[in-house]
Order: structure tokens, then sequence, then C-alpha cells
């Protein structure tokens, strides 16, 4: 598993248009990125923006509307951004709304590879320099066990 990632989104910002799997220079580290999970760790009311789009899935089998994952605090989005043997879907192209509204959008993204994944963190970086802000970022949001 890739190293799992927090983000936060503000009002006006969002994540343009863009594909999970990983480019074919890249694929020598766990190969291609078979599955997606987005964890959503807030709630934003649906006339806020945030949602995770999909321009090529719809709502409905009879549904011209792109499917859209409103955040949910607990709620989790599982999605296949490459078949099996690895070839790319290009269904799962998607973004993340703009935030209209005052509230914040905070998710864990997490990806599986067909391999093993080495984790490469940037230099100065490390885990146990980024826990303090984790766990600060835990008793925020109210997910501390102890509260």
């Amino acid at each position: 598993m890739e190293e799992p990632q927090i983000v936060r989104y503000q009002k006006g910002q969002e994540f343009s248009w863009h594909y999970d799997e990983v480019p074919n220079n890249a694929l020598e580290n766990g190969g291609q990125r078979l599955a997606t999970l987005l964890v959503y760790l807030s709630d934003v009311a649906s006339d806020h923006g945030g949602g995770t789009m999909f321009r090529d899935l719809k709502e409905g089998y009879d549904s011209e509307s792109s499917l859209v994952m409103q955040p949910k605090l607990g709620s989790a989005l599982l999605f296949f951004p490459a078949k099996s043997d690895g070839t790319p879907d290009e269904r799962t192209l998607h973004r993340s709304e703009v935030m209209t509204g005052d509230d914040e959008k905070w998710i864990i993204q997490m990806w599986i590879h067909e391999r093993e994944y080495k984790a490469v963190l940037p230099i100065g970086n490390s885990h146990d320099l980024a826990a303090d802000a984790v766990r600060e970022t835990i008793v925020k949001l109210g997910l501390a066990k102890d509260q």
C-alpha cells in the first residue's frame, strides 16, 4: 500500500480532473494502482461543493448526471483506477469540486498497488517529524479515541 495522505480543502480550493493511475515511467515501484480508497473525515453540505465527481460514470442507468460522492464523516469511496491486469480504466477520470462554503473537507486517500510498494519519503521528511501534527489533526477532527 502506498503511503496514506491526509488532505484538507478550504473555500475556493479544488483538485482538477485527474486519473489515479501511475505513469508508465514510474511503474517499477509497486506497479499500477489497482484500488483507491477515499475516507471522508468531515461533512460538507451538498450546496457547498467538495464532492468527488466522476466525469464518465453516471448516477444511474438512465441518468446524464455525473456520479458525485458528497463528503460525509465516516463514509468511504472505493474505486478501481486500473483493471486487474494493470490496464488503466479511463472511466475513472475524477476531480474534487470547488469548495464554495465555509466548511472544510478532510479526507484520507490510500492506494493499493499490483505488487509490494516501497515507501518513498522526500529528503528531510519522516513519519516521526509528522507525528505531532497528525495527532493534533486527529484531536481537532474529534477522531481521538480518548475523547
